[in-house]
C-alpha cells in the first residue's frame, strides 16, 4: 500500500515537471506547423494561409496558457486538499 502511494505521489510531482520541461518545445513546434500550413495554403490564396499561421500562433498560446491553468489546479489541490502534491500525504 505504501508503494502505491508513493507512486501515485511521484506522478502527480513528475506530470507537471514534464510539462514544464516540454511546454515551451511543443508551442515551437505548434508555430512552426502553423507556418508549414500557412506555406501550404498559399496555391489556395493569401487569406487561407494567414487563417492557418493565425490558427498556429493561436495554438501555441494555448499551450503556453495551458501551464497556468494546471499551475492553478495543482495550487487548489494543494490548498483544498491537504498539500496533497506537496508529498505529505499520509503523514
Amino acid at each position: 500500500m505504501i508503494e502505491t502511494t508513493l507512486a501515485a505521489g511521484d506522478l502527480i510531482t513528475a506530470i507537471p515537471t514534464l510539462w514544464e520541461s516540454l511546454k515551451v518545445p511543443l508551442s515551437i513546434v505548434v508555430i512552426i506547423a502553423g507556418i508549414g500550413a500557412g506555406i501550404a495554403g498559399m496555391s489556395r490564396g493569401f487569406g487561407h494561409a494567414a487563417g492557418r499561421l493565425i490558427g498556429g500562433i493561436a495554438l501555441a498560446a494555448v499551450v503556453l496558457g495551458a501551464a497556468g491553468l494546471a499551475t492553478s489546479a495543482k495550487q487548489t489541490m494543494d490548498r483544498h486538499g491537504q498539500c496533497v502534491t506537496c508529498g505529505s500525504y499520509g503523514n
